[in-house]
């Protein structure tokens, strides 16, 4: 969205960190443990020595089960499960403008249920980052795509339809 605002007609935000300007995925990660208890059976790599921060990250078994797909269909967690691998954190402060990253329109999308991410630090990033729209759905946890996809394409087909 900074780099490339011209070519973005509108970012979508389903129940997904949307940081401030400055924030690192290690700060937000953090504050999501904190506000749950920790995040279980989770791991966290460090390609430069535990001495510096993590590199990249994992959700573990038992934590995807209970706090991201507590909704979904047991075969579509099976799948998720067999296809989930760590993920890179990036160390420098996410920083953007309003010239850039601020001309592009963002909708956020609340996973009422969502266990890990929940509602109340939904709520917060979208107070202190507010998007153009905001659309919830009821029942769908973390995994929104397979908890509730239907609801979820309907909001997306909704939002392609809008007129930039």
């Amino acid at each position: 969205m900074e780099r490339f605002p011209d070519k973005i007609a509108a970012a979508v935000f389903v129940t997904a960190f949307m940081p401030l300007s400055g924030t690192t995925a290690t700060v937000l990660l953090n504050e999501v443990a904190s506000i749950i208890g920790g995040l279980g059976d989770s791991t966290f790599y460090y390609a430069n020595g535990k001495e510096n921060p993590p590199t990249s990250f994992k959700f573990g078994t038992q934590f995807a089960r209970q706090f991201l797909s507590q909704n979904s269909p047991p075969w579509d967690l099976t799948l998720w499960e067999s296809l989930e691998r760590k993920f890179p954190l990036w160390q420098e402060p996410l920083l953007y403008t309003a010239k850039d990253y601020g001309s592009v329109r963002r909708i956020y999308v609340v996973s009422k249920e969502d266990k890990a991410l929940v509602e109340a630090f939904q709520r917060k990033m979208i107070a202190e980052n507010p998007p153009q729209m905001v659309y919830e759905i009821e029942g769908s946890d973390h995994t929104v795509f397979f908890s509730k996809p239907l609801e979820l394409a309907e909001v997306l087909m909704k939002i392609a339809n809008m007129r930039v």
